[in-house]
């Protein structure tokens, strides 16, 4: 989400802070380019009936705002390293997507 209203690449500057690099901006920077409304929904392989624990077995159905769309829709981000088909295992974080919206206004 933060990555939406600044244009920061904030992995990017994580790695340049773990290298020993200076960040290169201050707070006041990151607010001053702070633009737009966004908003994350995170995306869970869980059972809400079994008190929404993690999930596993055969992803039967993915569909998100992106897809027939050529994977471009403007303000709209899906990061996810699955697809319908996919099997969710038991060995890694059950989130298996988020979706990230941004505008400029939040009515929008």
């Amino acid at each position: 989400v933060t990555e939406m209203i600044t244009g920061l690449d904030l992995v990017e500057l994580q790695l340049r802070v773990a290298s020993g690099q200076p960040l290169g901006l201050t707070q006041e920077e990151v607010i001053a380019r702070s633009k737009g409304c966004a908003i994350e929904a995170r995306i869970y392989a869980e059972n809400p009936q079994n008190d929404f624990l993690p999930a596993s077995g055969r992803l039967t159905h993915l569909r998100t705002p992106l897809d027939n769309k050529n994977n471009q829709e403007p303000g709209v981000r899906v990061d996810s390293g699955v697809v319908a088909g996919n099997t969710v295992s038991t060995f890694y974080d059950p989130m298996i997507a988020k979706l990230i919206a941004y505008a400029d206004t939040r009515p929008e």
